[in-house]
């Protein structure tokens, strides 16, 4: 019992010291990240999309980007929304090639592009944890297959 008690009292704060030491390199490597990417700022993203800032928001690097023409409201009702939003979810994955990103790859970091209208509202979020930067991207359905309607006559 006593060799237990002094195992728990040695692991426990070896386990504090170990966790807080990987937040702080998380929150390290997020200031480095964001002083980086905020050098680049504003940037032409796509189209009229402009990204304007970078913002830390715990243990996630946020990207602004900003619709000078669109309405958030409108579109959140728009036909083809949700492909939009997989659209964008899918090309989040290029700021794993963007050498201001590299260095969040392995910390619990996670990279985050908010789309907004001109007026601040929120079209949505994409979110990315930097670690899956690690792994290459998922290969998409194939093509639909065609359901035959009625079965073949013999």
């Amino acid at each position: 019992m006593k060799i237990v008690r002094t195992l728990s009292a040695m692991l426990v704060p070896a386990f504090v010291v170990l966790a807080f030491t990987g937040c702080t390199d998380t929150q390290a490597r997020l200031h480095e990240a964001h002083a980086k990417v905020a050098a680049t700022l504003p940037a032409p993203h796509f189209e009229d999309l402009v990204t304007e800032s970078v913002a830390i928001e715990g243990d996630r690097l946020v990207l602004l980007i900003r619709s000078p023409e669109g309405n958030a409201a409108k579109t959140r009702k728009a036909p083809g929304f949700e492909t939009l939003k997989e659209s964008e979810q899918y090309a989040l994955r290029e700021l794993c090639a963007q050498p201001a990103i590299t260095p969040l790859i392995d910390t619990d970091a996670i990279l985050v592009r908010r789309f907004v209208d001109r007026h601040g509202a929120v079209f949505f979020d994409a979110e990315l944890p930097a670690r899956t930067c690690l792994t290459p991207p998922a290969v998409g359905p194939g093509p639909p297959r065609e359901i035959p309607l009625q079965s073949p006559r013999h």
